[in-house]
């Protein structure tokens, strides 16, 4: 509180956006799609999506949802629910091809391998696993919202890998 007695909130941008300028911020720590940004600074938004876009991923993301909302477990993170899901099921799958030789290596030789041939990869477009990286996917968009009072988001471009 103020000493006038009114709350402010300490992550909130002003309602006027640079005049001008290209705003860039994280997607993630912007709330993606969802992001508290006012209308002015949406406008001018350009974020780092590094996800598929949520019309784009529906597909894959559904089997996943189906599942999870069919055993009644509630919804509170959705994206951090279909990672879950889909590295368990990476897992679960690796393990019944392993015929009883359970060394880690020869494990995770298995999940590189069968990564890049699953159909169900939820928010990734590509998913994939090089030999000795253990991050499954390290791209993403560059995005702005179609419009100001909006969720929906446009692609600048391609999918971008470093």
């Amino acid at each position: 509180m103020t000493e006038s007695g009114t709350t402010t909130r300490p992550h909130a941008v002003p309602g006027a956006a640079p005049g001008g300028v290209g705003v860039y911020l994280s997607g993630l720590m912007a709330g993606l799609e969802r992001s508290p940004l006012p209308k002015a600074w949406r406008a001018r938004a350009h974020m780092a999506y590094p996800f598929d876009l949520p019309d784009r991923r529906r597909v894959r993301v559904d089997y996943a949802l189906g599942w999870i909302l069919g055993r009644r477990i509630p919804l509170a993170a959705e994206q951090v629910q279909i990672d879950t899901y889909l590295a368990l099921g990476l897992l679960s799958e690796t393990l019944k091809h392993m015929a009883d030789n359970f060394v880690r290596d020869f494990l995770v030789e298995r999940m590189e391998s069968g990564l890049e041939h699953r159909l169900i990869t939820g928010y990734y477009p590509r998913l994939s696993l090089a030999s000795n990286q253990r991050f499954a996917s390290k791209g993403g968009y560059l995005v702005r919202f179609r419009d100001a009072g909006g969720t929906a988001l446009v692609a600048e471009g391609d999918w971008i890998v470093p």
